[in-house]
């Protein structure tokens, strides 16, 4: 409980340190990002624009926060390559159709805190390879996603904003697990974070047949497997 506590509060520290500047940042353009993106003087901006460019086909995108990552990485004081590396975590996920928003929000804490930057890329890799890693998990469970206004034939067929909020949340418990010292062989421990994650935000960020989709049919084991690709 105490360390749930600590997790709840770290939340709450984050979006503080991050809300002013989206607040400022209210619409975006891609304009504004081949702006940003070519102060940080990456090699591919082609590739990032494209890549951009089907986040901001999506509702849920979160262009201020996206856009705010850009600008801190554009002034940060290192190496074209290194910002390079950081970026990719997040072309990688938008054009995989993954959610970028916690890649996003770690890295906005990692420079609001001071943090070095290979840090902050090994942090952003190791979740997006858990962003990854769950996603195919969901897809091994018969879960999976469908655009928008598309009929649910199924009931494990979800619009995509649903589903990349459960691949969010699930992959989300377990980076924080892992970054709390958890093991990853503790599956019925990691379990359980998982399952309390969820059943907190049913009925507030996640509808209750969301969650009941994924508590029954993930496994400890399933967790164990998608935490150790974040570590080997």
């Amino acid at each position: 409980m105490i360390r749930r506590a600590r997790m709840l509060i770290a939340g709450m520290a984050i979006a503080f340190l991050i809300c002013p500047g989206a607040s400022v940042l209210s619409q975006t353009s891609i304009s504004d990002f081949e702006q940003t993106l070519s102060e940080i003087c990456i090699s591919d901006s082609g590739r990032c624009i494209a890549a951009i460019e089907l986040g901001l086909a999506q509702t849920e995108f979160p262009s201020s926060e996206v856009l705010q990552f850009l600008d801190r990485l554009a002034v940060a004081d290192t190496t074209i390559l290194e910002k390079e590396a950081l970026l990719l975590n997040i072309v990688i996920a938008l054009e995989e159709g993954l959610p970028v928003d916690g890649l996003v929000t770690k890295g906005l804490e990692g420079f609001a805190r001071g943090i070095a930057l290979a840090e902050i890329q090994i942090s952003l890799h190791q979740r997006l390879t858990l962003l990854t890693e769950t996603r195919d998990l969901l897809y091994a469970k018969g879960i999976f996603s469908v655009a928008p206004g598309t009929p649910q034939s199924v009931p494990t067929a979800l619009p995509t904003p649903r589903f990349n909020l459960l691949v969010n949340h699930v992959s989300d418990t377990i980076a924080d697990y892992l970054d709390g010292g958890g093991s990853p062989f503790e599956g019925q421990t990691l379990y359980q974070e998982v399952r309390f994650r969820l059943l907190s935000l049913e009925g507030v960020t996640l509808l209750a047949e969301d969650v009941d989709l994924v508590v029954r049919r993930i496994e400890p084991a399933d967790l164990t497997r998608v935490a150790l690709s974040a570590v080997t």
